[in-house]
């Protein structure tokens, strides 16, 4: 709601406790002598599964070094008396899940509420979306969630988002919203989808994001607050917060390069015990941040220069990893540029000169719309790019 504030956490005195467990010897031995009546091993479920999140099954067959598996007890809500056993996921019988959770320490007389179940289903193949979430086969059809080939809440709802948005920019007449791969990490996974597709159900991975510099949970508002902002999806007053946090966090910022500290014994006896030499001579309190350890209240009693905790965190963020921060950047603009350069969508790769046979393969069945988009369809080489980037001028 507009009340609520992104501090505004349950204190951890008031949060439900989660406890620990661990699959046993018997329920292993219940497992294996089961194994035939999974519907996975069955051979009645023929889907690939979810690489990160395995049946208990699953997890017994491909990591068989392993004496237990951790599960974590749940309480489901504040109001209810429902444990959910994370970690615990199968298609087994009920009658051979009501075995195995007996089996587990603590839950040797609790009472199952809902089984666990295997679902399969049939998906869209992500490569029929353009980067809006609009298919490119029937138009204004925006598509989100499991059905495009993905696992996880969190990529369901980052998709349930750009699918609405772009729906509601499509109906109005406006310009698709696209998030690049520098920008979000929801971009990251769109552009994954719609350019390399995917066999099997698909997750977001930090490891995919090659400008984790730049995709930090700190410079989220940062990032992306401002396009919310625009196309109608934040608040005038969440926006007018944001703005005076950003313009406390650069005077800040001014405060602490127009302060001087003078290399006196009470500053370089403090440097000494974090293991610096001692200044020779004066600098800016901006600059000694930029040192390992050394924080804003740290220095508050040379200074008298102290913010709150958001503010202080920005700068000494910003400060400390300047310089990779703005490689990042400037290997992000090369980026936005070959994605300023649009391909139309009746090229005829088919009889281009000089694209390799791979290239005009992939580009005829993928149809990228940028030629940053073609730069990562696996199989495209930088002469492909450099043909294309020739032909597009």
């Amino acid at each position: 709601s507009e009340t609520t504030k992104p501090e505004d956490v349950l204190p951890f005195e008031k949060q439900e406790i989660c406890h620990l467990i661990y699959t046993q010897p018997k329920t292993h031995e219940i497992i294996h002598t089961h194994l035939h009546d999974s519907a996975m091993y069955s051979g009645l479920v023929k889907g690939v599964g979810p690489r990160y999140c395995p049946s208990i099954e699953d997890k017994l067959v491909r990591f068989a070094d392993k004496e237990r598996h951790q599960l974590f007890l749940e309480p489901e809500s504040k109001e209810l008396d429902t444990i959910y056993i994370q970690g615990f996921s199968t298609s087994m019988p009920i009658d051979v899940q009501e075995e195995m959770v007996h089996s587990l320490p603590g839950l040797e007389h609790c009472v199952i509420e809902k089984y666990a179940y295997a679902i399969e289903y049939d998906a869209i193949d992500p490569l029929q979306m353009k980067p809006n979430m609009e298919s490119k086969i029937v138009e204004n059809l925006f598509t989100a969630g499991q059905v495009n080939g993905t696992s996880g809440y969190e990529e369901a709802a980052g998709q349930g988002l750009m699918a609405g948005a772009n729906a509601a920019l499509k109906v109005d007449g406006k310009d698709p919203f696209v998030l690049r791969r520098d920008e979000a990490y929801i971009g990251v996974m769109l552009d994954d989808l719609c350019t390399k597709g995917t066999k099997e159900p698909y997750r977001l991975l930090t490891s995919r994001a090659e400008y984790r510099l730049l995709l930090r949970h700190d410079n989220a508002d940062q990032r992306l607050l401002e396009k919310g902002y625009e196309i109608g999806l934040v608040s005038q007053a969440r926006y007018d917060a944001f703005k005076k946090k950003m313009e406390a966090v650069e005077a800040a910022r001014e405060e602490l390069s127009n302060a001087h500290i003078k290399p006196n014994s009470d500053v370089n006896e403090y440097l000494q015990t974090l293991g610096f030499e001692p200044l020779a001579h004066g600098c800016s309190a901006l600059d000694l941040i930029k040192r390992p350890k050394i924080t804003v209240r740290g220095l508050a009693k040379y200074t008298g220069l102290d913010y709150e905790n958001q503010i202080n965190e920005q700068i000494e963020i910003q400060t400390k990893y300047a310089g990779y921060i703005a490689k990042a950047k400037r290997d992000a603009k090369h980026l936005q540029q070959m994605e300023k350069m649009k391909l139309p969508h009746d090229l005829d790769y088919e009889n281009m000169d000089n694209l390799s046979l791979e290239a005009r393969q992939k580009l005829t069945e993928i149809r990228p719309l940028t030629l940053g988009q073609a730069s990562r369809i696996s199989g495209i080489n930088p002469s492909d790019i450099a043909i294309l980037a020739m032909r597009v001028k």
